[in-house]
C-alpha cells in the first residue's frame, strides 16, 4: 500500500488514529478528518509529513461539500480507500430523544456516510486499493438500553456497506463493515457528571465479553488495515465481528 492515499473520518483518536498509525509506518499518505482542531494537529504532528489535517462535522453537508474538494485538491483527484469511522454516541433512551436529537444521529452516523461516500467515488474509482470500510458496532445486532439511536444508526450503517457492495462491484470498488464490541477509546469519556472514569467503565465492561477484557483500538484498527489490503481482494459485502465474543452472549 505504500503510496497510496487513505481518508479516515473520526481520524483524530481511538480507532481511526490506530489505524493511521498502521498506514503511515506502511507508506501510506493519510488524510485524518474530524472537529476537533487542535486534536487533529496533535495527530498529525506524532504522525509526520504523510498525515494530513481537515477539521469538518460530518452531519454537516456543506462541510462533507468542502472537505471531499480539499481533499482531491491534495491527492490528485486519486483516493485508494475510505475508512468511514466518524460517529455520533451517546446514551438516551428514545422514548426521551426529541426529533432534533435524533436527527443529529442519523445526520451523522447515516446521511454522512452516504454523502462521504458518494462524493469520494470519481476519486476512488481512480485509485488502486479501491476500499471502503464502515465502522458498525455489534449495538446495530444487540442494542441495550439507551443506546438505540446510535444501535438504529449502526444498523443503518451494515445496511448501506451491503448495498454499496452491490452498487460498486463492477468499477472494482470493495465495501465492507467491521463491528466492534466495547473498545477502549476516547468516545468512552465520561458525558455527565455522573459517568464515571473511562477506566472503571472499561473495568465494568470487560467480564460481558467472553474473552474477558474490553478491546484496544489497535486491534480493530488491524482488521480495518486487513480490508483495505489486496489480500482481500475478493472480499466486499461483508460484515466483521471485532468483539471478543460479545455478539455471541
Amino acid at each position: 500500500m505504500k503510496g497510496n492515499h487513505v481518508l479516515i473520518s473520526g481520524g483524530s483518536s481511538g480507532i481511526g488514529l490506530a489505524l493511521a498509525r498502521l498506514l503511515v509506518a506502511e507508506g501510506v499518505q493519510v488524510h485524518l478528518v474530524g472537529r476537533d482542531e487542535r486534536r487533529l494537529e496533535h495527530a498529525c504532528a506524532a504522525l509526520g509529513d504523510a498525515a494530513h489535517a481537515y477539521v469538518a462535522d460530518m452531519s454537516l453537508e456543506s462541510d462533507i461539500e468542502r472537505l471531499i474538494a480539499e481533499v482531491s485538491a491534495r491527492c490528485d483527484g486519486t483516493l485508494d480507500g475510505l475508512v468511514v469511522n466518524a460517529a455520533k454516541y451517546g446514551f438516551i433512551n428514545l422514548s426521551k430523544m426529541s426529533s432534533c436529537e435524533l436527527d443529529q444521529y442519523f445526520r451523522t452516523n447515516a446521511i454522512g456516510p452516504v454523502l462521504l461516500v458518494n462524493g469520494c467515488l470519481g476519486m476512488l474509482k481512480k485509485g488502486t486499493g479501491k476500499s471502503i470500510v464502515m465502522v458498525s458496532s455489534t449495538l446495530a445486532t444487540r442494542p441495550i438500553a439507551g443506546t438505540g439511536a446510535y444501535a438504529a444508526t449502526k444498523a443503518a450503517l451494515n445496511s448501506l456497506a451491503k448495498s454499496y457492495a452491490l452498487e460498486l462491484a463492477e468499477d472494482g470498488i470493495r465495501v465492507n463493515a467491521v463491528l466492534p464490541g466495547v473498545v477502549n477509546t476516547p468516545i468512552h469519556e465520561p458525558q455527565t457528571p455522573n459517568d464515571p472514569p473511562r477506566e472503571e467503565k472499561m473495568a465494568q465492561l470487560g467480564p460481558m465479553h467472553p474473552i474477558g477484557r474490553v478491546g484496544e483500538a489497535e486491534e480493530v484498527a488491524s482488521m480495518i488495515h486487513f480490508l483495505l489490503s489486496d489480500r482481500t481482494g475478493w472480499v466486499t459485502g461483508s460484515l466483521f465481528y471485532v468483539d471478543g465474543g460479545i455478539s455471541l452472549v
